[in-house]
């Protein structure tokens, strides 16, 4: 069972969506895909709790935020019966978070390219690091750049990517840009791929596939990196 975790002290940094958007890709590749939504806001388990109402069936399980006692019980308890786990974790940096961590194969630490978010980012992978010294082994991370302009590079973001680089830490090559798609899946309790197939406008469509082409690069990016880490 390979392990993913979105993490970050901060809130609203695109963690759910992204972990979403991995989620779904995963699983179009035939494979058993578990969430675990350990986000108090519990918003996956409210989207797949819908697609239930609507009658659509939903490519992956979605488990409820456990107890902080029980996160490493259920993690545990999923070997053998999910190939890739992906668990949201809440935007503070509390025990729950480092029992998550503790048995993760990749963090995914989301951040929007501005100056705001960098410390929040830094905090995170400061826990990551301190977690893996505690378990005597390497945490594999990255940052994931989200939100970014579609159109071109802003100066905010070019200057992170400046600041990241001087800091030798690990960035995502592909970073998830800003699309309404992204908004609208948990709005209409919908896949990505089902906006592609159900969007009639054809200029929206157009920009759901741009959307859909951004979400298969960065879950290559993903799995690439985490292959090339563990070659490592």
């Amino acid at each position: 069972m390979i392990t993913f975790a979105f993490a970050n002290p901060k809130g609203g940094t695109g963690k759910t969506t992204s972990a979403l958007l991995l989620a779904e890709q995963i699983a179009r590749a035939n494979v058993r895909v578990t969430v675990i939504d350990c986000d108090p806001n519990q918003n996956i388990l409210e989207w797949a709790n819908r697609r239930t109402e609507y009658g659509r069936e939903t490519p992956f399980e979605v488990l409820p935020r456990p107890s902080e006692d029980d996160l490493i019980d259920m993690v545990d308890s999923l070997v053998g019966k999910t190939d890739y786990l992906i668990i949201d974790l809440e935007g503070t940096a509390s025990q729950a978070v480092t029992f998550a961590l503790s048995r993760t194969d990749f963090v995914l630490i989301p951040l929007e390219p501005n100056s705001v978010e960098g410390p929040h980012a830094a905090r995170a992978v400061a826990l990551v690091e301190r977690t893996g010294n505690l378990m005597h082994r390497d945490i594999p991370y990255a940052l994931l750049l989200n939100r970014c302009n579609a159109a071109f590079e802003t100066a905010e973001e070019r200057a992170l990517r400046d600041e990241v680089a001087n800091c030798s830490v690990n960035l995502l090559p592909v970073s998830l840009v800003r699309r309404t798609a992204y908004t609208r899946i948990f709005g209409e309790a919908s896949l990505l791929s089902e906006l592609v197939q159900t969007t009639t406008d054809r200029r929206e469509r157009e920009r759901v596939e741009k959307a859909m082409e951004n979400v298969q690069a960065y879950t290559e990016s993903v799995v690439n990196t985490l292959k090339q880490r563990m070659a490592a």
